[in-house]
């Protein structure tokens, strides 16, 4: 490339891009951070508000995800009506209230399930803005990239995780401590709110790519849901993933921080700190699962998927045996290396959409996927809590979802031929 070439494109894609990059990724970090910190707090929150376990991870836990599903469809409308700013800003504050609140109407039942409501709605924002941020910010050359540091988001996880028990030890109250991670959660939203100032000096390089041929993409994407098997297959991929994803981070941290003979017995801050270290390894899986694809496996993304799918069934529930639980080592490794291989199914299917559906489209296919597989995600996670809650042991929770493994890998098995057919295609 010319040095004029390099000018020009400096030009058209300012360092500022960085920036809303960054907005983007913080946006999702403080979503899975508010989103997951509560869940090494079950038993705490269930006794505190006289329920059972079983009950409270229903309602704090599963109608949090349903809650979620329903705002990613709502988000992904505001966010083509308002622009990424607007949206993240107020999104950011609608947080910052929810968490602020628990002190004040965090001592009932309804009032935490509301609060858990108010928060997936807030939180629903950050699981699609990285879409529209990279599509609009970044030249093709750099959408790899960028979307590979999205990899930082699983650092929300592992804050929640680590972060939530931690607080509320210090605080002495369960309330108060979740109310505190709003001072972390103010930073971050006057950083959004800066950069959403300073983006009136710019303009997206690729904004006039978005208002080019609007009707043609949504009669497209109604042909895509009726003709393209890719979508169907992905889709089924991914509910099956979701599913047994937010099931396992969903009992995990509860099964290991209830005492015996429901639980594991570590106590909610141990439990916390030990399911941090399945989303360290998320990170590393996410980076990894993407070069596997293309140096392993050869751009045949069917095969990750399954792998990804087997991994689960194995590790997900190894955290049951006696030899893994009891020795703090090895459950620390255990979970690890779930999380490494956790993401293999997620980043299968994302390299598997890239190479089959158009840029006029794929907006609205990740919207989809993403929105409906959070409604199997939530109706998981309340089979589990159901189970919890008439069985009393984690025992029946843990064999749905290694059930849904199973189908999972019997989905792309089936899939796999027409899967690779569609990839090969589309090259």
């Amino acid at each position: 490339m010319s040095s004029k070439d390099n000018c020009c494109n400096s030009e058209k894609y300012p360092t500022f891009r960085w920036f809303v990059l960054a907005s983007g990724i913080l946006m999702m970090i403080f979503s899975m951070m508010t989103g997951l910190a509560v869940a090494p707090l079950m038993g705490v929150i269930a006794k505190d508000l006289g329920v059972d376990i079983g009950t409270a991870s229903f309602g704090i836990m599963g109608l949090n995800i349903f809650s979620t599903a329903v705002g990613v469809m709502i988000a992904g409308y505001l966010l083509d009506k308002f622009g990424v700013f607007k949206v993240m800003v107020g999104s950011m504050a609608v947080l910052i209230v929810a968490n602020t609140a628990y002190p004040f109407i965090g001592h009932s039942y309804d009032g935490v399930v509301f609060l858990r409501v108010l928060t997936a709605l807030g939180g629903a924002v950050g699981l699609i803005v990285i879409n529209p941020v990279v599509s609009l910010w970044f030249s093709e050359k750099e959408r790899g990239l960028a979307l590979g540091l999205n990899a930082l988001t699983m650092l929300g996880a592992i804050c929640g995780f680590i972060l939530g028990p931690a607080l509320v030890q210090r605080a002495g109250s369960w309330q108060v401590g979740i109310a505190w991670m709003s001072t972390i959660l103010l930073v971050g939203f006057l950083f959004i709110l800066a950069v959403s100032i300073a983006a009136k000096n710019y303009q997206a390089p690729n904004s006039h790519v978005e208002s080019s041929g609007d009707a043609t993409s949504e009669g497209d994407f109604w042909q895509v849901i009726k003709h393209n098997p890719a979508f169907w297959l992905g889709l089924a991929v991914m509910a099956l993933s979701v599913w047994a994803n937010n099931a396992f981070n969903d009992l995990s941290p509860g099964y290991l921080a209830v005492e015996p003979p429901v639980g594991v017995g570590y106590g909610p801050e141990a439990a916390g700190q030990f399911s941090s270290g399945t989303w360290v390894g998320v990170l590393f899986g996410i980076f990894i699962g993407g070069l596997v694809i293309d140096k392993v496996f050869k751009g045949k993304s069917g095969v990750l998927v399954i792998a990804g799918f087997v991994c689960n069934l194995i590790f997900f529930n190894g955290i049951l045996l006696h030899s893994i639980y009891s020795n703090p080592a090895v459950l620390t490794v255990w979970l690890l290396a779930a999380g490494f291989v956790n993401p293999f199914t997620a980043v299968g299917n994302q390299y598997f959409a890239v190479k089959s559906f158009s840029p006029e489209v794929i907006g609205k296919v990740a919207a989809t996927w993403t929105s409906v597989s959070n409604f199997v995600g939530a109706f998981g996670v309340m089979i589990g809590s159901y189970a919890l809650k008439t069985s009393g042991t984690y025992h029946i929770s843990f064999a749905i979802v290694a059930v849904v493994s199973v189908l999972g890998i019997i989905a792309a098995l089936v899939s796999k031929e027409q899967r690779t057919a569609i990839e090969m295609a589309n090259m």
